[in-house]
Order: structure tokens, then C-alpha cells, then sequence
């Protein structure tokens, strides 16, 4: 087992970063990070330790910013998950939404120095897909998260299927604007690969339709940088009737202005944040399109466990699903 060196090797790498930015764990571990980065580096585990330590897998997951309540929810799964199938995960990431992309990079290459059994990962930054090869390389196999990153050597996905996703919000927004509407779009990260292609199916369910895209801007997953550049929209567009926003935040930025205002937009957004759930009760948030992290976390685990011990899995693309969610299944959907 190489328990002690992953502890040992994410926990330099987390002192590094940043400890707060470590994230949840399905592991724990009383001892210091002094006294088990010492044992990692210079002492090799007795047959003893290694006959009384759990026989799992041990796995790495990559999360793009560890404390957001969507991400809170894979860790659970993940944890579930570890239970039932006798594996160790250690979930790592960035706390900072500002430098998600320069850090999952560093946390990345910590990962694939530790060498787990495998990595999962976030895959919709365009520096995962050579970090994927990188691991692959060295003998980790890597599964894609929630963003995938076709064309890689990544051994399956495990997530929204983004175009469905996509298209059912722009199904969302015909049914409540009437077919008729100037639309602003809040989006995490211009870079995503998923987020863009939810996007695009989002452009071709309206496309027949009087629905005009004025405005495109990007929050890094931030509530108050989505506040702020929700401001501007209302300042610079006051033609905008709706907004489309592709991440758990951006509609929550969203809702908090126009509510402040006294606005009337149509929002429509992801996610069941518990505070996205009271603004679609109090009417400010029509719909959201409730993505499964839970599961997305939960099956990871099942799927690595599965392909390390037959050497395969029977696709490489495993939709966990959406649900639309609106003021009359808001308080039953679940």
C-alpha cells in the first residue's frame, strides 16, 4: 500500500499551495505533516503496516474549487463510495476561485508525483489534456469529471451530458419569455469546454425563435465578481430582459441584483444550492437545470475500482443525468 506516501506527498504539496485550499478527505490521519512526510521519504512500510491497512485502491480527485456547496456534494458521493468499496480518496483543489486554473495545475502535478492507483479529475481547463498524458504516461489511469476531455487518453467521463443539459435551458427560456427576449449570459469560464458547449445547444434550442444573445461574461465561479459584472449588464444592456447563467454562482448573482433593484428579468441557471432553491420559491429564479454530483463522485470511485481490477469498463461515457427545476417541483424534485 502507498498510503503514507500520497498522505505525505499531497500534504507538502498542500503546505505548498496553501493548507486551507487541501479540501475535504475521505482520509484522515492524526499524525503531523512533519512526522508523516518523514515517514513517506525515509522509511519503507513494514509488512505489518502494510497487512493491517485497508487492501483498497487508493485515488486522487482533482477538484476545480473545494468548499463550493456543488463540489461538497461530489466529496460526499466520493466518501459514500470509499465505504462501500474498501478505497482511500484524497480530494485536493483550490479554495481560491480566482486562481483555480494556475493551482489545479500544481495540484495536478502533486497528484501524478504521488503516484495513486488512478485520478479523477475536472477536465474543462484546456491544461488538463496535456496533464491527462502526463499521467497516463506515467502509468495513472485518469477519469474525467463533470468536463471531459475527448481526445485524451482519459479512460471515460462521468457526468452531465452538456449538449442535453444546454438544450434544456434554452427549452426553459422559450417556455418563460414567450419565445421572445434580449439574453445575457453569465459563465464561469470562457475556457470550459462543457460550459461553451452548453452554450452552444443553448443558442440552437432558441434559434428559431425571438431570442437575441447581447452579452457574454465571464465570473470564474465567483458570487461576487458574477454580482459585479451582473451590475454592468443591467447598466450597460437595459434592454436585457432574461439571463442565462452556466454555473451555480452566476445565478445567484444574478437573482441577488435583480432582486435589489426591483428588477423583472427571466434567470435561468444550474444547480440546487440551497440559496438558488429559496430564490426559485420567492420567484426570482425560474428554472435551473439540477446537475448530480452526488453520483458523479459516487461513481468515479465505482468505475476506477472496476477498470483496475478487470482492465477495462464497458464505455467511456456514463451520463449521471439532469433534472429541470421550477417553482412547482422546487420542494419534490429530490
Amino acid at each position: 500500500m502507498k498510503t503514507k506516501k500520497v498522505v505525505a506527498l499531497l500534504m507538502a504539496a498542500c503546505m505548498t499551495l496553501g493548507l486551507a485550499a487541501c479540501g475535504s478527505s475521505s482520509t484522515s490521519s492524526d499524525t503531523s505533516a512533519e512526522e508523516t512526510a518523514e515517514e513517506g521519504t525515509t522509511e519503507e512500510i513494514s509488512d505489518e503496516e502494510t497487512a493491517s491497512a485497508d487492501n483498497g485502491y487508493e485515488f486522487i480527485f482533482i477538484c476545480p474549487l473545494v468548499g463550493l456547496e456543488y463540489w461538497n456534494m461530489c466529496a460526499d458521493g466520493i466518501a459514500a463510495a470509499d465505504v462501500d468499496f474498501g478505497t482511500s480518496t484524497q480530494v485536493v483543489g483550490t479554495t481560491d476561485s480566482t486562481q483555480i486554473s494556475t493551482e489545479y495545475v500544481s495540484y495536478f502535478e502533486a497528484a501524478i508525483s504521488s503516484q495513486p492507483d488512478a485520478i479523477f479529475a475536472y477536465s474543462g481547463f484546456e491544461a488538463a489534456y496535456e496533464l491527462i498524458e502526463e499521467a497516463t504516461a506515467a502509468g495513472i489511469p485518469v477519469l474525467s469529471v463533470d468536463s471531459d476531455a475527448p481526445g485524451t487518453s482519459r479512460i471515460a467521463y462521468v457526468g452531465t451530458e452538456p449538449y442535453s443539459a444546454g438544450y434544456k435551458t434554452g427549452e426553459a427560456m422559450i417556455e418563460y419569455t414567450g419565445g421572445t427576449a434580449k439574453v445575457a449570459i453569465l459563465t464561469s469560464s470562457l475556457t470550459s469546454e462543457k460550459e461553451m458547449e452548453e452554450i452552444e445547444a443553448f443558442k440552437d434550442a432558441v434559434a428559431d425563435y425571438d431570442i437575441e444573445i447581447i452579452a457574454t461574461e465571464e465570473t470564474n465561479a465567483d458570487l461576487a465578481t458574477g454580482v459585479t459584472k451582473m451590475e454592468a449588464l443591467v447598466n450597460t444592456y437595459p434592454e436585457m430582459t432574461a439571463v442565462l447563467c452556466t454555473s451555480a454562482y452566476d445565478v445567484q448573482a444574478a437573482a441577488k441584483v435583480e432582486e435589489e433593484q426591483g428588477l423583472d428579468l427571466v434567470l435561468i441557471g444550474y444547480d440546487d444550492q440551497e440559496e438558488t432553491l429559496n430564490y426559485i420559491r420567492d420567484g426570482v429564479i425560474e428554472a435551473i437545470v439540477v446537475q448530480d454530483p452526488y453520483t458523479m463522485g459516487y461513481m468515479s470511485v465505482q468505475l476506477l475500482t472496476e477498470y483496475l481490477n478487470n482492465g477495462s469498463l464497458d464505455s467511456e461515457y456514463y451520463d449521471t443525468g439532469t433534472i429541470l427545476v421550477t417553482s412547482e417541483n422546487v420542494d419534490s424534485y429530490k
